[in-house]
Order: structure tokens, then C-alpha cells, then sequence
């Protein structure tokens, strides 16, 4: 808006100059016209006037012979070459003068009097004589008719330019009168042009001022236009565009001046972990102050390492620095871990203080140089396997994790054939009474079966799936998939099945849920729908009402990886779970640490209180079933009773361990 009123207020302002410049423009050329009649009637005068410039070309004329033949004279005396050549050259002078006279001025003086042109005619053919002889020089008898010839030449042209001389002063005072009153003329339309300039000097000037004061606002207006379209409006740092820009920039700069030993660009791309934490927690206010105060302190920390280093924010809590190192990889690394630790110290946000992580990817472009998206890729590419890695990781970027960026396109390009096909599919581990030996209840995995790239993990295409969006299309898949298979397993034997972030965020799991229940002709009571407290935490209210709604439906609920999260007593207290499942991370180490039988046997204890079964995960060994049993433990699943495997083979397994029951008690 600004600039369309800068650009209307220079439009108005040029509309009123131009009404003012017409009405001048017509006085001026009132005062053209007559003083066009002054001149034309004094061109005669002024014309004539010129005729004094013929006394002057007389006398040229006569010098100009007068050279000729002192150059020859001395010629002939030395014989010396330049003294030849100065006598060639003031020899054509004079020929050129003659030719002067017979045109302009001077020769409509001379063409007057036919007297006169015949003395100018035999000056000319004296001159002309001479050209012949020229070559015979310094041979004195040549010399003496060259001079000769010259002599009778300079007399004419002295005669001529006293005549015009004389006529020159016999017309002065005439002229003199004549262009006294023009002048006088003129002078009085001078300075009517004068007045009348001065006013339209006086209008240009306004509008100049005008004009000036509009075209500084609107290059203020513009300036400010191009910083926001290159900067981020909240932490002012160069944005996405801005820094594409400055990288390419960088990078051609680089391979037109050379590289020294050691001297590289690199990008460093940063991401904040837990960053949807602290807006879900402390409000998006907050999350505010945090990306302003990171932005402050980054902006700070590559200002230290020097001019060229340039810090941007592409959007997010995502982050890059362009980083201008002589040190190679090492320096590289070096500052990378500088940016970690400095981002890691508190940052002042409304309400109090954050301490966040940054998760820092780095790639440099090496001696072969790169375009700046790619570099930009690449570094990001270094992001997600530092991601992968854990919080406040730095990653360096090699080729292999472009070779795994492109199977991860392909996995991800392939979701379409993996669900068409019915590739994807659930495969079951069983959960086992430790007692008995009796499968109780299974839990259903994503396993998918590639045409080409093989059985891929869950632990590779679950994330995949998380971060494109086809998890949830996938874990309706696997849970209606789970939901009919289930019913070929003994009425006794329960199902579980995970539930994503995505999918408990949606309104329609509960519809979803059920109508899955109706399709397939489960009962409710034999499905078990299991979430971690990190899906529960990432917005605690919605989750508490989605699962309370689940449960009215008649299934159980599962608190997976229990001991592991935040605040996992809290939720005990907020929500009435069905099952606890303690994480493997504490069986492990029950057999070298009494502290984590301790803690077991603590929540076992507490579950019991709480009426919620237990069902321990990671049993690998004979050992460990021992201890948990001694504990009160019941249930448990892991590699000691199997790994996931097709509900066929469970189901023979279940067979056979009735039959093998029956003929016990027979």
C-alpha cells in the first residue's frame, strides 16, 4: 500500500507541473517568434560581419609564402632531410591557403572584381609552377625559380589582402550600427527569455523537490519490500531464497579465484529437537521467543568466525549456516559442534527459560564443487541420519546416504504396490504365559515383503511412512489385516496393534476402529490397540479423549515401553489402562542389575494395585523368565518364545501345544 501511494502522489505532482510547463511553454514561444524575425534580419549583418575574417586570411596567406621560401632557402643551404620535409609541408600549406581563397568569404570578394580574380588566378598558377621543381631542390638554379615563382605569388596574395582590408574597414562602422540596434533587440527579448525561464526554473526546481522527496520514500518503500521478500519476518535472518543466492554466490566465487589447501564452503542444517514440545507445553508465544533467541545466538556465533559466514532460517526450527573454512572436513567439524554446544545453553523465552538441543547435518562441497541445492540436499541428507542417530547429534555427509536417500524414495515411490499387492502385511510375535507355556496373546508387526529389494525392516518403512503420511493408510491396513487373522487362533488369544502419532491424532480413529470390528467380526474384547507415551504426550488432552473413547468401544488399551518416557506415573493416575508392557531396556540388565528387577518388580507390584495387567517385553533367555516369574511376573513375549512370524505357523504352534495338553491331562 505504501508504494501505490508514493507512486499516485508522483503522478499528481507530475499532472500539476505539466498544466504550469504548457502555459510557459506558450509564452516562451510567443517570444520565439519574434525574436526569430530579429535574427533573421540581422543574419545579413552578421553575414557580412564575417567579412573580416578576409584581412585575416590575406595575411595568413602571405605568411604562409613567406615560410615556403625561408623552409627551401634553408634547405638548399643544408641539404638536410627534415629541412626538406618542413619545406614539403609549408610548400602544401600554401597550396591549401590559395584554395581557401577561392571559396567562403574571401572568395566572393575576390569573385566581386575581376581584377582581383586574375591576380588570384596568377598567384595560383605562379604556385603551381613550382611543383615540378620541387624534386630538383637543393640544385640552386631551381632553387632560385622556385623563389622566384613564390616571390611573384606572395606579392599578389599581399595585394589581395590589402584590398580586403581596406574594404573590411570601410564597412565596420556600418556594421557596427546595424548590429548596435539588433543587439539591442535582442537584448530586451533576453530577458523576457530570462524572466520566464527563471519561472520555469523556479516550477522545476518545486517540482525536482517533489520528485525527489517521492522517489526517496518509494526507494525506502522498496528497499524494505526486498528485505522482507529475502528475510524471515520473525528472526530477521536471510531466508530460504536469500540463501540459495549468497550459496551459489559463494560456491562460483570459490572456482573462479582457486582453492587454497584446505579452503571449502560448507553448509551446516540445523533442526531443533523436541521443538513441537515446547509450543504444545508452553504455547506457540513461547515457541516464538525460542526461534528469535536461536537466531540471536546463531547470528552471533558465525559473526565470530568472520565475513562470508551467513546464517538463515529456511522455515520452521529449521536452520542453515554457510560456513567459509581453510581447514577442511576438520574445521568443518569443529564448528558444528561450536553451533551444538552454543544453541545447547539456555535461551530466555516468556514464561521462563529452554534448554533445546540442535541436531546438526554438515556437508561441504568439496574439490569438485557442487551446485548449491545440492550441497543445501546434502546437508540435510546429514540432518536426518544425525536425527536418526539421537538428539544433539552431528552428522558429516558421505555418498551412502545419498545411495540411502534414493531407497528411500524408492520405498517410499513403492507404498502404492506394497498395499495393492497385500505385501505389507502383519506378521505376529506371541505373548506367552510364562506358567504354562500357553500363547495368550499376539502382537501384530508391519513386515514387508519388496519384489525386488526383499523383506525391508519396519524399523526402515515404518519412519518412512510416518514422515509421507502413509502410516495411517497403512495401520488400518495391518489392523484390519490383524483383526480377521486373529480369529484363527484360539478364543482365549488376544490381539495388540500399535497405534502412530497420526493415527491417534485423527477424529475418526474411534469410527474407524469400529467399523474395522463389524467388517471383520472380531470382538471387541480380543483387540488390544497399544500407544507409547510419546505418542500420548504429544497432545496429552486429545489423546486422553481418543483413547477414552476407543475403550468405551469394549477393547483394551496398552501403555507400551513403560518406564521409559517423562512422566509415566501420570499417566497411571489420568488415564484406566488395561496393560502395561515394560520395555525390554529393563529386562536386558535383570540378570547383572538388582536395581532393574527392583524397578519391575516395582511396577508389577503397582499394576497389581492398580488392577492392570503386565505383559514384560524382550524375554530372551531361561534366566530371565526365572527371575520375572519369581517377581509375580505372567506374561511375556520375545525372542525366547519367537520372533514375528506369519499367523500360520502360530497357528500349528497353538495346535499343537492344545494337543500336546490334552494328552497330558488324558
Amino acid at each position: 500500500m505504501r508504494a501505490i501511494e508514493v507512486l499516485s502522489r508522483l503522478a499528481r505532482v507530475a499532472d500539476h507541473f505539466r498544466y504550469v510547463a504548457f502555459a510557459l511553454l506558450g509564452v516562451l514561444v510567443l517570444v520565439i517568434l519574434v525574436q526569430a524575425d530579429s535574427v533573421i534580419t540581422s543574419g545579413e549583418a552578421v553575414g557580412r560581419s564575417m567579412r573580416y575574417d578576409m584581412a585575416l586570411t590575406g595575411l595568413n596567406s602571405r605568411l604562409d609564402a613567406t615560410n615556403a621560401r625561408e623552409r627551401m632557402a634553408r634547405y638548399v643551404v643544408t641539404g638536410d632531410s627534415e629541412d626538406r620535409d618542413a619545406a614539403y609541408l609549408f610548400y602544401d600549406i600554401l597550396v591549401g591557403r590559395l584554395e581557401m581563397m577561392q571559396s567562403g568569404a574571401f572568395g566572393a570578394f575576390v569573385k566581386a572584381s575581376p581584377r582581383r580574380q586574375k591576380v588570384l588566378d596568377e598567384a595560383t598558377r605562379a604556385v603551381t609552377a613550382v611543383e615540378p621543381m620541387l624534386d630538383l631542390l637543393p640544385d640552386p638554379a631551381a632553387f632560385e625559380q622556385v623563389n622566384k615563382a613564390l616571390g611573384v605569388a606572395a606579392t599578389a596574395i599581399d595585394r589581395l589582402g590589402g584590398e580586403a582590408m581596406s574594404a573590411n574597414l570601410s564597412e565596420a562602422a556600418e556594421f557596427r550600427a546595424e548590429l548596435s540596434e539588433r543587439q539591442r533587440v535582442q537584448n530586451l527579448l533576453l530577458q523576457l527569455l530570462i524572466g520566464f525561464g527563471a519561472g520555469l526554473l523556479l516550477m522545476m526546481t518545486v517540482q525536482a523537490w517533489s520528485l525527489r522527496r517521492a522517489r526517496t520514500d518509494a526507494e525506502r518503500a522498496a528497499r524494505r519490500f526486498e528485505f522482507v521478500a529475502r528475510h524471515d519476518p520473525l528472526t530477521r535472518l536471510p531466508n530460504r531464497s536469500a540463501f540459495h543466492t549468497v550459496l551459489q554466490a559463494e560456491i562460483a566465487r570459490l572456482h573462479q579465484r582457486g582453492r587454497g589447501a584446505g579452503e571449502d564452503v560448507a553448509v551446516l542444517a540445523l533442526d531443533l529437537d523436541d521443538f513441537k514440545a515446547v509450543n504444545d507445553i508452553l504455547g506457540h508465544a513461547a515457541g516464538d521467543d525460542l526461534l528469535v533467541a536461536v537466531a540471536s545466538r546463531l547470528s552471533w556465533v558465525v559473526a565470530q568466525w568472520g565475513e562470508g559466514n551467513v546464517a538463515s532460517r529456511l522455515g520452521g526450527d529449521e536452520f542453515t549456516v554457510l560456513l567459509r573454512i581453510h581447514g577442511g572436513e576438520a574445521e568443518a567439524l569443529e564448528r558444528a559442534y561450536e553451533v551444538s554446544r552454543a544453541l545447547h545453553e539456555a535461551h530466555s523465552v516468556s514464561g521462563g527459560s529452554v534448554v533445546v538441543n540442535a541436531t546438526v547435518g554438515l556437508a561441504l562441497a568439496g574439490p569438485n564443487g557442487r551446485r548449491g541445492a545440492d550441497l543445501l540436499q546434502n546437508a540435510d541428507l546429514a540432518l536426518s541420519h544425525a536425527k536418526a542417530a539421537g538428539k544433539g547429534q552431528v552428522q558429516i555427509y558421505d555418498d551412502s546416504m545419498r545411495i540411502d536417500a534414493t531407497r528411500r524414495r524408492r520405498i517410499e515411490a513403492d507404498f502404492d504396490d506394497g498395499l495393492a499387492r497385500s505385501r505389507i502385511v502383519p506378521h505376529f510375535q506371541p505373548q506367552v504365559d510364562m506358567q504354562t507355556g500357553r500363547i495368550v496373546g499376539l502382537e501384530a508387526l508391519a513386515r514387508w515383503q519388496h519384489p525386488t529389494l526383499g523383506w525391508i525392516s519396519p524399523a526402515e518403512f515404518i519412519p518412512i511412512a510416518e514422515s509421507s503420511g502413509r502410516i495411517v493408510e497403512i495401520g488400518e491396513r495391518i489392523l484390519e489385516a490383524a483383526c480377521r487373522e486373529i480369529q484363527r487362533m484360539p478364543d482365549s488369544c488376544k490381539v495388540s496393534v500399535n497405534l502412530s502419532v497420526a493415527q491417534l491424532a485423527r477424529d475418526d480413529l474411534a469410527d474407524t476402529v469400529r467399523e474395522i470390528l463389524f467388517r471383520t467380526g472380531l470382538p471387541p474384547r480380543r483387540l488390544t490397540l497399544e500407544v507409547t507415551e510419546t505418542v500420548v504426550m504429544r497432545d496429552t488432552h486429545r489423546a486422553r479423549n481418543m483413547l477414552a473413547r476407543l475403550k468405551r468401544l469394549g477393547i483394551g488399551i496398552a501403555l507400551d515401553d513403560f518406564g521409559t518416557g517423562y512422566s509415566a506415573l501420570s499417566y497411571l493416575r489420568d488415564f484406566d489402562w488395561d496393560e502395561l508392557k515394560i520395555d525390554r531396556s529393563f529386562v536386558n540388565s535383570i540378570t547383572t542389575d538388582e536395581h532393574s528387577l527392583s524397578i519391575i518388580a516395582s511396577i508389577v507390584n503397582l499394576a497389581e494395585r492398580l488392577s492392570i495387567s503386565v505383559t514384560v517385553e524382550g524375554v530372551e533367555t531361561r534366566a530371565q523368565v526365572d527371575m520375572l516369574k519369581g517377581i509375580g511376573c505372567h506374561v511375556a513375549q520375545g525372542f525366547l518364545y519367537g520372533a514375528a512370524s506369519p499367523i500360520e505357523e502360530l497357528v500349528s504352534r497353538a495346535e499343537n501345544f492344545e494337543q500336546a495338553m490334552r494328552q497330558a491331562n488324558g
